[in-house]
C-alpha cells in the first residue's frame, strides 16, 4: 500500500509510519515540520505542510491509506478530505474513547451513546489560532465532543472507507504525557511510594507499538467502522508491582484511600496519573471500556513487562528531564505522612 500518516512525527504517528514501513509499504508522512524529521527512517518521505493553512503538498497525490492521528474539530477533517479525495483508498481516524457520554457503568461497547459537540464549541474550535489548534489540551472539555464531529464528517464523506479507533490510553517510550512514565520513574527511584486509592481499581492501557499493528493490520484486511482501541483493564496494584519486579526496585507502596490524595491537594489525572476518585461518577469506570471487538479482529498485546522494560530503559536515559505528570514532592510527602505508613 500507499500510506500517508497525518502527524507522522507524533507519538501514535511516528509508529504506525514505522509500523507500515516494516510491513513493507510505501510510506509518507505529512508534518509541519516542527519537531523536526532527521531521525525519520530510511525510506519514509516527509511531506511539509499544516493541515489547517498549507495543504498544498498532498496535491496530486494518491494514497492507498490515509492515518490521521492528530484531528481535533471536524473542520480539520473535512479540509484534509477536501485535499485528497478522491484519491484515497482507506481512510483511519484515530479519535478517543473520550467521546463516549458517560463512564458510570463498566464495559462501553462501541454503540454506547457519544457526546456531540455544541454550537459553541464548534465555534471555540473554530476560532482557536492555528497554531493552538494540534494540542489536545487546547480543547478543554470539547475535546471528546469534538473528536465525535470529527467521526461523523469521515463516515459521511467516506461510508465503508472509513476505519475508525477510539483510542484508550497510549502508553510506551516517547510518550509526551508522561501518564504511565511518571509511575515507572517514581518506583525506579525506590523507598515508599504513595499509591492512590484501592490496588484493585481498574486501569487500561495499550503499548503504541501494539495499537499501530492493529491500525495497519486493519487497513491491510479492509477493516470498517468504529472500534474501541485499548486493552484489557487489570488492577492497578498489578501494575505498581510490575514496574517494581521490571525496576528491581525496592520501591514499597503506601496506600491511601481517595480522601487522602485529594486533601493533600493531589489533582487526579495530571499529578495522579492513572487515577480519578471513586466519587466522581461520571468517569467511574473511564478505564474499563470494552475492546473485544478488536481483539475478535485480531487486536493483539504484547506482554505488560516489555512495555514497561522499553519504558524503563528509555526513561532513564533522560532523567534530567522534567516530566509534565506525577506527584510534586511536596504533596507526595504530605500524603505520606498524612497517617501511618501501611506499606506492601
Amino acid at each position: 500500500m500507499n500510506v500517508l500518516v497525518v502527524g507522522g512525527t507524533g507519538f501514535l504517528g511516528g509508529a504506525v509510519a514505522r509500523e507500515a514501513l516494516a510491513r513493507g509499504h510505501q510510506v509518507a508522512i505529512f508534518t509541519r515540520g516542527q519537531t523536526g524529521h532527521d531521525a525519520e527512517p530510511a525510506g519514509i518521505e516527509v511531506l511539509v505542510g499544516d493541515r489547517h493553512s498549507d495543504l498544498s503538498a498532498l496535491k496530486g497525490r494518491s494514497f492507498d491509506l490515509v492515518v490521521d492521528t492528530c484531528a481535533f474539530a471536524p473542520d480539520a477533517v473535512a479540509s484534509l478530505l477536501d485535499a485528497l479525495l478522491p484519491d484515497v483508498g482507506r481512510y483511519a481516524l484515530v479519535t478517543s474513547a473520550s467521546v463516549y457520554a458517560g463512564f458510570t457503568v463498566p464495559g462501553i461497547a462501541e454503540d454506547a451513546p457519544a457526546s456531540r459537540a455544541s454550537p459553541e464549541q464548534l465555534e471555540m474550535a473554530r476560532a482557536l489560532p492555528p497554531e493552538r489548534r494540534s494540542g489536545a489540551a487546547n480543547y478543554g472539555t470539547a475535546y471528546g465532543p469534538l473528536k465525535r464531529e470529527c467521526e461523523l464528517v469521515a463516515l459521511d464523506r467516506l461510508g465503508e472507507r472509513a476505519f475508525i479507533l477510539r483510542a484508550g490510553l497510549l502508553v510506551g517510550a516517547g510518550d509526551y504525557t508522561d501518564r504511565l512514565t511518571s509511575w515507572v520513574r517514581r518506583v525506579d527511584q525506590g523507598g515508599p511510594v504513595p499509591a492512590p486509592g484501592d490496588p484493585g481499581r481498574l486501569v487500561q492501557l495499550i503499548d503504541v507499538r501494539d495499537a499501530a499493528r492493529f491500525i495497519v493490520e486493519g487497513a491491510e484486511r479492509t477493516l470498517s467502522g468504529i472500534f474501541n482501541l485499548t486493552g484489557r483493564p487489570f488492577p492497578f496494584g498489578d501494575l505498581l508491582e510490575a514496574i517494581r519486579r521490571v525496576a528491581g526496585s525496592d520501591a514499597r507502596f503506601v496506600w491511601r484511600p481517595d480522601e487522602a490524595v485529594l486533601a493533600a491537594g493531589l489533582e487526579p489525572w495530571s499529578e495522579v496519573p492513572l487515577w480519578l476518585p471513586q466519587a466522581n461518577e461520571a468517569f467511574r469506570h473511564f478505564l474499563e471500556i470494552d475492546a473485544g471487538k478488536a481483539f475478535a479482529h485480531g487486536l493483539q498485546l504484547r506482554p505488560l513487562d516489555e512495555t514497561l522494560s522499553q519504558i524503563l530503559a528509555w526513561d532513564r536515559g533522560r532523567r534530567d528531564v522534567p516530566l509534565k505528570a506525577g506527584m510534586p514532592p511536596e504533596k507526595e510527602a504530605a500524603l505520606l505522612e498524612a497517617a501511618p505508613l501501611d506499606t506492601v
